[in-house]
């Protein structure tokens, strides 16, 4: 697996990868409405290349293909952690995550924020991010909840 920054030329491949997270990846903890609301949010690569063009965005690909991203905004909130299904509980998202972690740190950034799915809440619980609140949004008259976390630095996660 090799990690690398985004290119424009990624955003299609990014956006097979959400879709297939959101739609496969979180079944077990959404509704078939609410991932529908969620995965409307992002479908084509123009927008993903919209939101991503100003973040520091970082790529799992092997020879296979993209494997999973991370993005963090400039203020550093935790945008977006998204891996195919089929690479769950198998390292990639915790070498995306660690090496946003490294790049943060060499930013500068004193302290990470999140609003976490239900599945991202626990992988963050387990690498020290702190929970703080959680909340109800609605997308496209959809509700669900996202959950709230802060990573302070100097943590050894």
């Amino acid at each position: 697996m090799k990690i690398r920054d985004y290119r424009a030329d990624d955003a299609d491949a990014l956006v097979a990868v959400f879709q297939s997270a959101v739609l496969e990846g979180s079944a077990p903890h959404y509704t078939p409405e609410q991932r529908a609301a969620w995965a409307a949010r992002i479908s084509q690569g123009s927008v993903l290349h919209d939101r991503l063009k100003d973040q520091t965005c970082l790529v799992a690909s092997d020879d296979n293909g993209t494997l999973g991203f991370v993005a963090l905004q400039a203020n550093g909130h935790l945008d977006m952690l998204f891996v195919r299904p089929d690479q769950r509980r198998n390292g990639t998202a915790d070498a995306l995550h660690d090496a946003l972690l490294s790049r943060a740190a060499a930013d500068g950034h004193a302290g990470l924020s999140v609003y976490a799915s239900h599945l991202a809440r626990r992988f963050l619980a387990r690498r020290g991010w702190q929970y703080v609140r959680t909340e109800t949004v609605n997308l496209h008259g959809v509700t669900l909840e996202h959950h709230y976390m802060t990573l302070q630095p100097g943590h050894p996660a």
